[in-house]
């Protein structure tokens, strides 16, 4: 299982201490940052690009409350979830119970979760579910975050490292007509660390970090990674759990 990355600094913050408002009633009602630049950022993004910033700002709310409760779905969910970087169909379907997710620590990462299952899977070519994704987490991170500097500190080198290293791609809707092979064509493959501002990008390091976590996932029966008779029904073509050259 995935542990905290080094990217992720709470700036020695107690994170036992919950300062921010949460009614599971109106969720967003009370947050107060915009996503504007953001979003105008992920315009210029390939759409891989936009997937593992979404996943980055799940990480931050998934290790912030970190702690503060017993459950494993989260980091299942963002193990599952850093497997569809490679090909978004990885994650599979779920529908955890929103009466089981309240209160201030298990009502945010119930949010954090569905809309990040909510943008991913289809983020390649239903692009306003995946920008609702990155908008929602991202306020989220932003309203949970003990300090939210430490999240804004983090953001803006990655926002120009995103735009700049994985722009947006060329399409080509005769490629793959059918949607076979889609984790092939969502741009450079990326992995966890290209999220650390102070590490260069290492598109090898990249490709092994993603080669292992599919291997744990499907070693460890991740509930949340979709199964090989799942893919076949979703017309996945090749051998499923690798990383295309």
């Amino acid at each position: 299982m995935l542990s905290q990355p080094t990217w992720i600094n709470f700036g020695g913050a107690d994170r036992g201490q919950l300062r921010y408002l949460w009614d599971d009633a109106r969720v967003d009602d009370d947050f107060t940052e915009d996503a504007s630049a953001v979003l105008s950022a992920a315009l210029k993004m390939s759409a891989r690009a936009r997937m593992v910033l979404a996943v980055g700002l799940y990480e931050w709310i998934v290790w912030r409350l970190d702690g503060l409760h017993t459950r494993e779905e989260p980091r299942q969910v963002l193990e599952a979830a850093w497997c569809a970087i490679v090909d978004p169909r990885y994650l599979a379907y779920f529908d955890l119970a929103r009466t089981e997710w309240v209160g201030p620590v298990e009502g945010p990462l119930w949010c954090a979760m569905a809309y990040l299952r909510h943008g991913l899977p289809r983020g390649y070519d239903l692009e306003g579910d995946l920008y609702d994704a990155m908008e929602l987490l991202y306020l989220l991170a932003m309203h949970v975050a003990p300090k939210p500097g430490s999240v804004q500190g983090w953001l803006a080198p990655i926002l120009d490292r995103l735009v700049q290293n994985y722009p947006v791609q060329p399409e080509d809707d005769y490629e793959d007509l059918f949607g076979h092979r889609i984790g092939e064509h969502l741009g450079p493959l990326i992995g966890r660390d290209a999220l650390d501002p102070r590490l260069a990008l290492d598109p090898e390091r990249d490709r092994q970090f993603l080669m292992e976590v599919l291997a744990a996932a499907r070693d460890t029966e991740n509930p949340f990674l979709a199964t090989a008779e799942d893919l076949e029904e979703d017309g996945f073509e090749g051998d499923p759990y690798t990383v295309p050259a």
